[in-house]
């Protein structure tokens, strides 16, 4: 059964929104798309629906956390950062103010609306900035547990969130840490590492590599700051080889961020899947197998790297 992780956000946003009376929750317009309007039903008074206006929306939600109030901040991951990335660097980032950023509808997954929608840039942007926590869930059970844990911590956090409905990759009764990243396949020929959507196909690309005799470990990121070193570089030595494939561009992403961290501590070849040039509108599978993002893309690759 195939779930939409924004409605898990939104459950999880109103438990939090009655346990803490100081949450107050904003969107730009987008609140039944995002799935902050669950919070607005429950609680209309801490909920503010600022319209096609992201850099007021920053400005006013830092405001309120300088005075104490937890903001949670929704919209797409095109607008938020994209639109108000200077008012997120000055406003948030800089004070240090409490300010959650909860991002819907990342990278090519949301398909048809195309590249005027398609946030590609998002986490180049978010990893540029000091004091920010960046998370990337990949299924029901690590969206929960990611937005109930970054509601106790006292810093920035930027959470991507996708538009496809996906599988569960974590059963309820797991142990999910959102501060680590976790090993969904154990394998010692390849590294494959993704997130969000594409923890997805890189899981059942190693299922099929398994079949041909390949042995690939496939590692669900799922948080990008504070990074995971250490299951990184076990992976590097383990396997010799690494893949990253990310909704995303390769540039400023995870697979930078792989590559900048290997290159120092355990130089390791890493081959990056990802997206390289302003995209087109298209059924979301059509795009991820143009861009090299579909199990049978990712299994190619690997065998080709393996060779």
């Amino acid at each position: 059964m195939k779930h939409n992780v924004r409605n898990f956000y939104g459950n999880a946003l109103v438990e939090l929104g009655e346990e803490d009376q100081e949450i107050v929750v904003f969107d730009a317009d987008l609140s039944n798309s995002t799935k902050t309007a669950m919070f607005g039903e429950r609680f209309p008074d801490r909920f503010f629906n600022m319209g096609i206006c992201e850099q007021d929306m920053i400005s006013t939600a830092a405001g309120m956390a300088s005075c104490g109030k937890r903001p949670f901040i929704s919209t797409f991951s095109v607008f938020v950062p994209g639109r108000c990335f200077d008012q997120i660097r000055m406003c948030i980032a800089y004070p240090n103010l409490n300010v959650k950023l909860v991002s819907t509808h990342g990278g090519i997954s949301v398909g048809k609306d195309g590249p005027s929608h398609h946030a590609n840039e998002d986490l180049s942007l978010m990893r540029a900035l000091p004091n920010f926590n960046i998370f990337l869930p990949s299924d029901p059970l690590s969206t929960y547990n990611t937005i109930k844990a970054i509601h106790n911590i006292d810093s920035p956090c930027y959470v991507r969130l996708f538009r496809d409905s996906v599988e569960r990759i974590y059963d309820e009764d797991f142990d999910l840490d959102p501060f680590r990243s976790h090993i969904l396949q154990e394998g010692e020929d390849i590294a494959i590492i993704g997130y969000g959507f594409t923890s997805h196909n890189a899981l059942a690309a190693g299922r099929l590599l398994k079949e041909s005799g390949i042995s690939a470990q496939i590692i669900d990121l799922q948080v990008l700051r504070p990074f995971d070193e250490r299951t990184i570089l076990n992976a590097a030595k383990k396997c010799g080889r690494i893949m990253t494939v990310e909704d995303h561009s390769i540039f400023g992403g995870m697979g930078s961020a792989v590559t900048d961290f290997l290159s120092e501590r355990y130089p390791t070849p890493v081959k990056m899947l990802g997206v390289d040039r302003f995209t087109e509108s298209g059924r979301p599978d059509d795009l991820y197998e143009k861009y090299g993002l579909s199990i049978e893309s990712i299994v190619r690759k690997a065998k080709e790297i393996i060779r």
